[in-house]
């Protein structure tokens, strides 16, 4: 499997060709804020034709009690860290590959501290994601990204994101938790390496470090 970060307006077109015609349960390429995303090959000599793609973008706000709890910090300490955090918003394949899940993920936490320094100058340290659609992370217990709890659950129309509204708006927008459509959330620790860069990380390299 490959990885290729996606710059160009064609790139993401295909991201959300893929997004929107395959993601099982959140069939939408809208994000707000931050955004790094990688079109998935099966191998480096067929970069035409992209079997999926996984991206990673700004955390959530207001943060589930169990990322607080997991991180052992407050509401406030979270705000000073947020940047060092990713969601990895999207993980969306065209086709099942026997153990491609693990491999894309390794090599997801291998780039992604680099790309995220280059692109916006933070260390990023963690990365977190939401599972839902009746799925149980399967494919990330397997990469060792742990299980740290659920969301309160909010029904569909009022479960968008709300992390760049003032404190004001969000007094006007909160609503309490219904325990509807409840995501599991994961959480794996990253570590950026100012000594490599994206060169030191070419295909064969990345290949080697998996197995």
């Amino acid at each position: 499997m490959k990885l290729v970060e996606v710059k160009t307006k064609y790139q993401k077109i295909l991201v959300k060709n893929i997004i929107e015609n395959h993601h099982s349960y959140v069939p939408t390429n809208s994000s707000v804020g931050r955004r790094i995303d990688w079109l998935i090959y099966e191998n480096e000599d067929n970069l035409k034709n992209p079997v999926g793609m996984i991206g990673i973008g700004s955390s959530v706000y207001p943060p589930p009690k169990d990322i607080l709890n997991e991180l052992n910090v407050s509401k406030e300490e979270y705000k000073k860290i947020f940047n060092s955090i990713a969601n990895n918003w999207r993980f969306c394949m065209v086709k099942k590959i026997p153990n491609a899940g693990t491999q894309i993920l390794k090599q997801l936490r291998l780039l992604c501290p680099i790309s995220w320094k280059i692109k916006y100058n933070d260390d990023l340290k963690w990365i977190i994601t939401f599972v839902a659609g009746g799925n149980n992370g399967a494919v990330y217990l397997a990469d060792n990204w742990k299980m740290i709890g659920k969301t309160s659950g909010l029904p569909k129309h009022k479960s968008s994101s709300m992390k760049w509204n003032t404190s004001e708006q969000l007094k006007e927008l909160f609503v309490k938790p219904t325990g509807e459509n409840q995501k599991i959330i994961f959480i794996k620790k990253v570590t950026y390496n100012k000594n490599l860069s994206l060169n030191d990380y070419s295909f064969k390299s990345i290949q080697t470090s998996l197995f």
